[in-house]
């Protein structure tokens, strides 16, 4: 039976929420404990935000769950 580990994360794009869950991603595959794992296997988005400011969109936010084996 393989081991997973599952990290959480938050990605953010001023584009779309698309754009968000590639950067979270594209981001924690460059951290030291993606690397020493193995590969991203599977990944949930768990949650969607914006981040608001002067009463315009600024950023489009969502919480990505990422599984590795």
């Amino acid at each position: 039976m393989p081991f997973v580990k599952i990290i959480d994360t938050v990605g953010s794009s001023a584009e779309s929420w698309e754009q968000a869950a590639k950067n979270a991603i594209e981001d924690a595959s460059r951290l030291p404990i993606f690397k020493q794992k193995g590969k991203i296997t599977k990944a949930t988005i768990k949650d969607f935000d914006i981040k608001i400011e002067d009463n315009k969109i600024v950023a489009y936010l969502c919480r990505v769950e990422m599984f590795l084996e």
